[in-house]
């Protein structure tokens, strides 16, 4: 069994290698043909190797109850390859053929305020703008690209349905989150609800004062106003919307231009970051091979991306970085995947993988907390003459709060319309509206006006259009907090959560290779349970963190300052249309009854 097993994981990671190159050259060239057809040709092969190390590790099955804890962890992964070694070529090649169409649409460019664009390329131009006329023109223009996925999103779902059947599951969603996992979610989600609640109320208010023509207090607020293109991630807000604007915030854009930097510079704070922590540093070959901002005259894909080449000590980032607090933010996270890379480099191919989604997100962000710390800003020269009073406490957990607290409601809303356009409670015929009854349900935000079925603004999302699910974000932004909190504790600090430096720290460090190194050689369950003492995912170190917030916050409501709450035009739409398709159903009786009287 090990010699079969070597032999695959040695052509496999062979294979990896070959193709994780085309991939990252086929996405530094989005308009060469050449180089997308040899990615697809060396993904033919490695699905191909998969399906072979599918059949073998099936024909092996005997041997799940071997008492050799690798070998029976290994065969069970092998039991659970999926649509990559499935039989039916067919289908495999149609959904293949309508992925790729989506992948298209995603990257086609439109013009706005006359500059070529693509999704990827608008945020920090949306974060520029200042009037709202100009953000919902730019917002639109974006939510435009994704109109003509549509038809062959259904057709996707359909196929990958009937692949899901052929792999005796109900649809794809059971695949990619089971209801155990779904009701952690939920629980989590309940916990952090009324911190989201307070802070939505919050923001809502300080939009009102700024744009008081086009925000109501008691209803959702505008997505557009959010300066983000999904309302997730709203750190360009900050400058106004702080409570106590007359500190010093902690915006690191002009820090970092004052001190002359340039885009490799944030990739090699966190690189430091990593090593101080008694981590791995990243070879040569990384600032050789990666690519650290947009390639002028280049149409190349922008969305942020480490990758694992799987050889060599290759590992790699392409972004289109600025230099702002947000990318900061990004850069740590990003560089979160590739120390995870580096960490488990040794383990056999089949492990080189995070454990559960939730573990290599939640890693980078978790870094980034302590990296965004203004004990650790003040300790690299970004933030010079900054006090830690009250007021600057919350303010710099409001500024946290619009980076990390609006995403889990969005991540939440997406992939339950996501589960179920899969179940088939979600029709064609309603994926707009039903996608924007979620947004509204769990995250507060709606869109400038109704928008109806000719548009398809989930696949704005990346996330949609590249068929890649989202609920991990959700869990990994809860995960962040605790894997931090952890690591606190290790690292000897007792004081507020959110002042915690992490910088120097071994200690720490050598908690957190046990997260980083096992990859996924052991169910998650056990690595979380080796690392925090507890088998699951917990909301109460987020709640811990942001807990000065939520107590001013609560004030400000008792003070009857701030409104709670916000209603949404589902149950009315929804009356609205069974009325509509009574009198629709009351007409066609009439008719036929007058036309029957008229034929007698």
């Amino acid at each position: 069994t090990k010699s079969v097993m070597a032999e695959y994981d040695k052509n496999l990671t062979d294979i990896a290698y070959i193709t994780s190159i085309a991939e990252f050259q086929t996405h530094l060239h989005l308009n060469d043909l050449s180089k997308k057809r040899a990615m697809e040709k060396y993904y033919e092969i490695y699905r191909a190797c998969l399906k072979n190390t599918a059949i073998i590790g099936r024909q092996l099955q005997s041997l799940i109850n071997s008492n050799h804890t690798s070998i029976r962890w290994l065969l069970q992964r092998t039991q659970a390859i999926g649509e990559a070694g499935e039989n039916n070529t067919v289908n495999k090649f149609e959904i293949q053929k309508l992925k790729t169409s989506l992948k298209e649409i995603y990257y086609r460019k439109f013009i706005w305020n006359s500059t070529q664009l693509g999704i990827d390329e608008v945020q920090e131009i949306l974060g520029a703008l200042e009037s709202p006329d100009d953000l919902l023109a730019l917002w639109n223009a974006t939510y435009e690209v994704a109109m003509p996925m549509r038809e062959n999103y259904s057709k996707l779902i359909a196929a990958q349905n009937q692949q899901a059947k052929q792999n005796r599951l109900n649809d794809k969603s059971e695949s990619t989150s089971n209801m155990e996992e779904r009701h952690v979610v939920e629980q989590l989600w309940q916990e952090l609800k009324p911190l989201h609640r307070l802070l939505h109320a919050y923001i809502r208010q300080k939009l009102y004062k700024l744009h008081p023509k086009h925000v109501q207090l008691d209803q959702p607020i505008p997505v557009h106003l959010t300066k983000d293109i999904f309302g997730s991630m709203m750190t360009y807000l900050m400058k106004d919307i702080l409570p106590f604007p007359h500190l010093k915030e902690i915006d690191l854009g002009p820090a970092m231009k004052r001190n002359n930097f340039t885009e490799e510079n944030l990739f090699q704070y966190a690189d430091q970051f990593f090593v101080s922590l008694n981590l791995t540093k990243v070879s040569n070959n990384f600032w050789n091979l990666s690519v650290f901002k947009k390639i002028p005259g280049r149409s190349m894909a922008c969305h942020p991306t480490a990758f694992d080449m799987y050889k060599y000590d290759d590992v790699r980032i392409r972004m289109c970085t600025s230099l702002t607090s947000r990318d900061f933010y990004i850069v740590h996270h990003e560089m979160g995947h590739i120390q995870h890379y580096l960490q488990y480099k040794s383990l056999p191919f089949w492990f080189r993988r995070s454990p559960h989604g939730a573990f290599s997100e939640a890693i980078g962000d978790a870094i980034a907390l302590a990296a965004m710390s203004p004990t650790h800003l003040k300790r690299i020269g970004l933030l010079e003459n900054y006090t830690l009073s009250k007021e600057d406490n919350i303010n710099f957990l409001v500024s946290q709060g619009l980076s990390r607290l609006f995403l889990p409601p969005y991540a939440y809303a997406l992939d339950i319309w996501r589960w179920s356009v899969y179940n088939g409670s979600i029709q064609p015929s309603e994926y707009n509206r039903r996608y924007w009854n979620l947004v509204c349900q769990y995250q507060g935000m709606k869109p400038a006006k109704p928008r109806d079925e000719q548009y398809f603004d989930a696949g704005t999302k990346i996330h949609v259009a590249f068929d890649l699910s989202y609920i991990k974000y959700f869990l990994a932004h809860v995960f962040q907090f605790q894997i931090f909190d952890v690591l606190c504790q290790e690292a000897g600090y007792r004081g507020p959560l959110h002042l915690c430096d992490l910088h120097g720290s071994a200690a720490a460090g050598n908690k957190l290779k046990i997260l980083l190194g096992l990859g996924s050689s052991k169910p998650w369950e056990d690595i979380l349970e080796e690392f925090a003492g507890v088998r699951t995912f917990s909301a109460k170190s987020c709640l811990r963190y942001f807990k000065p917030l939520q107590d001013y916050l609560e004030s400000l409501v008792e003070q009857g300052q701030l409104n709670v709450g916000w209603t949404c035009n589902n149950d009315k739409n929804d009356a609205r249309r069974k009325t509509l398709s009574r009198r629709k159903f009351y007409l066609f009786i009439f008719m036929n009854f007058m036309l029957s009287i008229s034929l007698f």
